[in-house]
């Protein structure tokens, strides 16, 4: 709803909120140390249940299994976090008693210093950020596609979930609750987003999922506002549905994908399939199995939020580089490279977590310091290969990289002149594009044009290949006539040859870009597709011989021409006159006998309605009345009989587009003319096609002269209810509510005419118009 009514106004304005909330809660979180503990009532005593080790609760010794007795010198119970939330949040000191001790510690939270704080709040609220951007970025680069479009605002909500999750911790004003919402919508966007790309699959697991997911946030909200309010108190629920909510909409998007991915080979959509599965594997799988669930069946986390949820950020960028990148790379090279990554950064971080736990340095073998390690290994790894990519840019940039590209720009020119133009000479590029291969190289001999030879792609910079395909061409050009694939040191990947109207052709396909082999299925395929670029080439021959023998003819039949266009001048000056004097004549019958006949009409029948009389004056009346309308009637017939001779002898349509052709001519208007169900030889019944007509006559002149447009669009269509005719404008327009009165006092007589006609034939008019909204006026007349 509000996208219809701020259009791309509501993208920005979500942006700056999202982006003022993100900093005000971080500079927030700044303020207040992180206490990192989690507590639960057993038995009229608050015991610590969580204990996060990053949280200075922990680091001053407080452990799970704890007893807090006060918080800031009050009763645990009384303190406003333990009691809304359960957490330990906003203390300054801790009165705690050990499970085997009678006396009780108290220890002051101190605040770690700003900078340490900084950097370990960073991580998260960095990832908060980079759903947004990357989500921004998407929209911002294709705001025409749905998918776009969506995906903004998918990641606008799980970016303010990450954004908030350290305010939440720390139970700032609305952070919780914030938190909650956000958390809880996340699974329904990620439905509707997975529902449109990357192929609109509306299933039935789908459709359920999604009311799912909303049934079960509509919960949340409702419990969330019992909460704040004190009437009940779940925070373990609360937590649990969240969990839940996010594992549906996670279970449905696999769901989704694996429906996806039993797509054919040659799919375009299943290699992006393959991406997204490969991002959302990376991205919430440790979260899952490491967080969540150990939270739902209340097990120990095997790896807390703040380290599984880095693994997030594989979704957006997944996400962002299929939807703005039209060409993609095979997926299944993506799969090879990421799990010789992830399993390089198993090994490598494996052996510093021995190193480290036998030189004494990590004192036991835990399972989040090694987690936190691998996510360190793969963010170095993932450096380094950026990094790697961006110091060969700036040596291609270099002046030896420029020498060098100048010298193959200079090659690519010398076989570019040894190579003929097609017609159509981006051809070539198209199918390097579309098939992901790095070059094509055709070569055909004829007896009459000799060798002709286009190269594209790799080939067309590579002098050399092209001669060692060359000579494969010429080594088995009458051998074998069938398609084969070429070893791995020949340059190009697929040889087809062909024989066809006495010209012998050789295609040879380049290697795949993403450097996999072709495989043996996709010969017939490649076949059929040089059979086509060969028929491409003869017919560009063909065509050329054509054009220069049209040439010819077109010089020779320049006289006639000219001679038909001198006779087809003179018919329409004849027309031209003809229909001035029979318009002089009707005009001049139409603003006086007409006029004056339907006005008497008129008043007569105002006079029997409206004027008290007796019988014999009635009956008077009446005569008169009688005796008007069939002089109506006569001079309407008149007038109808003198329609235009193009239209008498040519039909309707040859006399619209003359008309039109007629007024633009001398008013200097645009009229758009659009026909349907009729075309130059369609002819109807007389009297349709006059009172047709001169409505579009009338209607058109009117728009010119009164409309303040310069610009009119004329429709005409035939279909099963009859003949539609529509004459609209984007002028000035008028108030319509005026209408009746003008037709019941005659004001505008042109407009009491047309619907007089109209009338007389059973046919309806309608006239749409406001002030400053243009004019559209509409006929419907039937045919039958």
């Amino acid at each position: 709803m509000l996208e219809k009514v701020f259009k791309r106004q509501i993208y920005y304005i979500a942006s700056i909120v999202f982006i003022v909330l993100g900093l005000g809660y971080f500079a927030a979180c700044l303020t207040q140390p992180f206490i990192g503990l989690g507590l639960k009532n057993i038995n009229g005593q608050w015991l610590v249940t969580t204990a996060n080790p990053y949280g200075e609760g922990y680091r001053s010794g407080i452990q799970v299994g704890d007893e807090i007795l006060k918080i800031n010198g009050v009763n645990a119970g009384g303190h406003r976090s333990v009691h809304k939330w359960e957490e330990a949040e906003g203390a300054s000191t801790v009165e705690f008693r050990k499970p085997d001790e009678l006396t009780a510690q108290t220890v002051t939270i101190s605040k770690q210093p700003a900078l340490l704080m900084v950097f370990s709040e960073a991580p998260l609220v960095i990832l908060g950020f980079t759903f947004w951007f990357l989500g921004f970025m998407t929209w911002y680069k294709r705001p025409f596609l749905e998918q776009a479009r969506t995906l903004f605002w998918m990641n606008w909500i799980i970016g303010l979930a990450i954004v908030l999750a350290h305010a939440s911790s720390r139970c700032l004003l609305l952070a919780k609750e914030l938190e909650s919402i956000t958390f809880s919508l996340v699974p329904v966007f990620l439905i509707a987003f997975i529902s449109v790309f990357p192929a609109y699959n509306q299933n039935k697991i789908n459709k359920i999922s999604y009311k799912i997911t909303i049934i079960l946030f509509l919960t949340i909200l409702g419990l969330l506002f019992l909460h704040s309010l004190g009437i009940v108190h779940l925070v373990s629920l609360i937590r649990r549905l969240m969990l839940f909510n996010m594992i549906i909409g996670i279970l449905s998007t696999l769901w989704n994908l694996g429906l996806l991915i039993k797509l054919p080979k040659d799919h375009p959509k299943k290699n992006e399939v393959g991406i997204i599965l490969l991002g959302i594997g990376i991205g919430f799988l440790p979260f899952v199995l490491l967080t969540a669930f150990p939270i739902i069946l209340n097990f120990e986390q095997l790896l807390y939020t703040q380290v599984s949820s880095l693994f997030v950020a594989a979704v957006p960028v997944s996400l962002y580089y299929i939807i703005v990148n039209k060409y993609l790379p095979d997926s299944r090279r993506l799969y090879e490279t990421a799990l010789s990554y992830i399993g390089a950064a198993a090994i490598l971080s494996l052996v510093v977590f021995l190193a480290l736990f036998f030189l004494q340095i990590v004192p036991t073998i835990y399972f989040e310091i090694y987690s936190a390690l691998l996510l360190f290994t793969l963010l170095s790894i993932l450096c380094f290969h950026f990094i790697r990519i961006g110091i060969n840019r700036l040596w291609e940039r270099s002046r030896f990289s420029q020498d060098k590209q100048a010298f193959k720009q200079k090659m690519a020119a010398l076989n570019e002149n040894l190579s003929s133009l097609l017609a159509e000479d981006r051809i070539l590029d198209e199918l390097i594009n579309s098939l992901g291969i790095d070059g094509i190289f055709m070569i055909m001999e004829n007896a009459q044009i000799g060798c002709l030879k286009k190269a594209a792609g790799r080939f067309k910079e590579n002098p050399r290949e092209l001669e060692m395909l060359e000579n494969f061409f010429y080594q088995n050009q009458r051998l074998d006539l069938e398609a084969k694939m070429l070893p791995d040191d020949c340059p190009a990947g697929i040889y087809v040859p062909f024989i066809a109207q006495d010209s012998t052709c050789g295609i040879f396909f380049g290697r795949r870009s993403s450097r996999i082999k072709f495989e043996q299925s996709e010969l017939p395929f490649l076949t059929l597709l040089a059979g086509q670029l060969q028929y491409q080439i003869i017919m560009s021959l063909v065509i050329g011989e054509l054009t220069k023998e049209i040439h010819f003819l077109t010089k020779s039949s320049g006289r006639s021409q000219r001679r038909k266009m001198e006779l087809q001048g003179i018919t329409n000056a004849l027309f031209r006159k003809d229909e001035q004097k029979r318009k002089l004549l009707t005009d001049e019958i139409c603003a006086g006998p007409l006029q004056w006949s339907m006005d008497l009409s008129r008043w007569l029948k105002y006079l029997k309605t409206e004027c008290p009389a007796d019988d014999k004056t009635l009956k008077v009346i009446s005569y008169l009345q009688e005796r008007a309308e069939d002089l109506n009637y006569e001079l309407n017939g008149i007038v109808n009989a003198w329609g235009p001779p193009i239209l008498t002898h040519l039909g309707l349509v040859p006399a619209v587009q003359w008309l039109c052709q007629k007024i633009m001519t001398e008013e200097l208007s645009l009229i758009s003319l659009k026909i349907s169900g009729l075309d130059h030889q369609s002819r109807l019944k007389e009297d349709v096609e006059v009172t047709a007509y001169r409505f579009l006559q009338e209607g058109i002149m009117n728009s010119v002269r009164h409309s303040g447009s310069n610009m009119q669009t004329v429709h005409i269509a035939l279909n099963e209810t009859g003949l539609e005719l529509t004459v609209s404008d984007s002028g000035r327009g008028f108030d319509a509510d005026q209408i009746e009165n003008w037709l019941l006092t005659g004001t505008h007589f042109g407009l009491a005419e047309m619907k007089e006609r109209i009338d007389s034939l059973d046919g309806e008019l309608q006239i749409i118009s406001g002030i400053n909204r243009g004019t559209t006026l509409k006929a419907l007349i039937p045919v039958l």
